[in-house]
């Protein structure tokens, strides 16, 4: 509890200190400075609601794709659904700044979208915005890339424990699918949607590193945390970092304890029954519950999937050949790869030990964690206050990695310890924060479907001491968990971006490097990581699959 509380949740809540500790900073630089006055607060009020917008833009985006994406994936046989599955984890796992890079090139440039259907430039211009709400339309396809498999993976995970005992009779007495799905499924899996829709809302308000790739001029409120950092304005980057943990926590904490007791079940308030509303859903109900209407929807959103997740994959590899010897377009040695990778600009060296850093603060931060984790997981379960420690537990996952970093750096830098310098160990104690959550919830969710209560019990009553039980009874039962906790928590350390360009100082891991090429204009370098990150995660996905298949 004591490494809990000091490694996972102060980093957590030590920004909430900051702005009171240092009060006189915070004041200067948002309120009342003397050369722009207030002009930081107002930029933080107009981030904060530009961020809003966006991250609500993109959950409504989500929810349209991820139910009828969760209600296929959970209920449905076909062949494919194994790689439909793995294409909708995907983004889970792949480092943001490479997809970001991929997304960029496929909708902005005569090498994406545009190039394929002739029509010799991008299909939307980065500053392209949805008309009268001022989003960027490339800025929202890429939140919605990153943030769906939150909705798709929480919706396909209750509908598979539901018992389909109540639809079948629902069919049985003549109701239509949607009609059944409306009147019996939803009040069930109506936390699960708030649940998957919150989480998904707050990974969309943290996002930064392929955010900070396609943002163009417009910036969200994580990216002006990093921003402010890199300026040294550490009050206006505290303060507005402190609003992204509190909203973070006022959003987290009540879906945790209220929407996710034990029944699971809310019942919709009761609007249209019994009123001429009914009879109007019900007939519109049976006609778009016909087979080729709902296989229809299946379709688009497998096409949706496809065009977020699988055409960057394909238009960042196809351009990495195509720029690999020269700039396809002037034929000059100096836009090609290996002129970059192994010429004057000598980015190889650079990217070996990027991969170096990143692989070893994954591995290092992974194996803490999964010590930190089991005896958690344990207190969890077996302790009263287990399930608010569960909730808390799932903020960091969700808190804007660009505060939470900033959180870390000021608590153990000079602000208030002293202890660490940026570089690759707080780096490792940054990982450290998000990571143990992923694997306890892993734990938790093979501990919760399996018995091993009653073999801990009937080892406990044959003579086997605490030790011995734990080895031979507990471990074993509970080692698919921890192997996919650790499994996620790597893929998820070698992918963070906008905590670790706030504390990596000079030890530059390989998704801060992408962004850095990006904004240093060596595109065929950067084409190049981005194409070998996204092959490390299709690789650690396979691995992930291996590791959670059942026998």
């Amino acid at each position: 509890m004591v490494a809990l509380a000091v490694l996972v949740l102060l980093p957590t809540v030590f920004l909430a200190s900051f702005p009171i500790v240092y009060f006189d900073e915070v004041r200067y630089e948002v309120f009342e400075n003397p050369l722009v006055g207030d002009e930081n607060l107002r930029m933080i009020i107009s981030v904060l609601l530009f961020s809003f917008k966006l991250s609500i833009s993109a959950v409504i985006i989500d929810l349209v794709l991820g139910i009828p994406l969760a209600f296929l994936l959970a209920r449905g046989r076909f062949p494919g659904k194994t790689l439909l599955e793995t294409l909708v984890t995907l983004p889970l796992v792949i480092p943001t700044s490479g997809f970001g890079f991929a997304s960029l090139l496929t909708w902005t440039t005569v090498s994406g979208i545009g190039g394929w259907l002739g029509l010799g430039r991008g299909i939307l211009e980065t500053s392209a915005t949805i008309p009268g709400t001022g989003i960027p339309i490339l800025m929202l396809i890429v939140h919605v890339s990153l943030t769906l498999p939150y909705v798709v993976r929480t919706l396909q995970a209750k509908l598979v424990e539901l018992n389909p005992v109540y639809e079948d009779a629902s069919r049985t007495l003549g109701a239509t699918s949607l009609t059944t799905f409306r009147k019996i499924l939803l009040p069930q899996i109506l936390p699960a949607v708030f649940s998957g829709s919150v989480l998904a809302f707050a990974r969309s308000l943290g996002e930064t590193g392929a955010t900070m790739v396609v943002s163009g001029v417009r910036i969200t409120a994580a990216i002006a945390v990093v921003r402010w950092e890199f300026e040294f304005k550490l009050g206006a980057a505290a303060f507005l970092g402190l609003i992204l943990v509190l909203i973070t926590w006022l959003i987290i904490l009540p879906v945790e304890l209220l929407l996710t007791g034990k029944q699971g079940i809310i019942k919709p308030p009761p609007l249209i029954y019994k009123t001429g509303l009914e009879k109007v859903f019900l007939k519109l109900e049976s006609k778009l519950s016909k087979r080729g209407l709902r296989n229809l929807l299946y379709v688009v959103c497998i096409f949706a999937v496809a065009i977020l997740v699988v055409i960057p994959v394909i238009v960042v590899g196809e351009s990495v050949v195509a720029y690999w010897y020269a700039d396809p377009y002037t034929g000059k040695r100096e836009g090609g790869v290996v002129y970059q990778l192994l010429g004057p600009p000598n980015y190889l060296p650079a990217i070996l030990r990027a991969t170096a850093i990143s692989f070893t603060s994954a591995f290092v931060s992974t194996y803490i964690s999964v010590f930190l984790s089991i005896p958690l997981a344990y207190i969890i379960e077996r302790y009263r206050f287990g399930r608010v420690l569960r909730a808390i537990l799932k903020i960091p996952l969700v808190v804007p990695s660009s505060a939470l970093g900033l959180s870390t750096l000021l608590m153990w830098g000079p602000k208030f310890m002293g202890l660490i310098t940026p570089g690759i160990w707080l780096i490792i104690l940054t990982h450290i924060v998000f990571s143990v959550p992923v694997i306890v919830e892993t734990i938790i969710a093979v501990y919760e479907g399996s018995d091993i209560k009653l073999y801990e019990d009937a080892a406990r009553t044959l003579g086997a001491n605490p030790y011995y039980t734990a080895e031979k009874i507990s471990l074993p039962v509970l080692k698919e968990g921890i192997i996919t906790g650790a499994i996620l928590s790597f893929t998820h350390s070698l992918g963070e971006t906008g905590a670790t360009m706030i504390v990596m100082g000079s030890d530059i891991p390989i998704s801060a490097l992408v962004v850095n090429m990006v904004e240093s204009l060596a595109i065929p370098a950067a084409l190049f990581t981005s194409t070998y990150l996204i092959f490390i995660s299709m690789a650690l996905i396979f691995v992930f699959r291996l590791a959670t298949r059942r026998k």
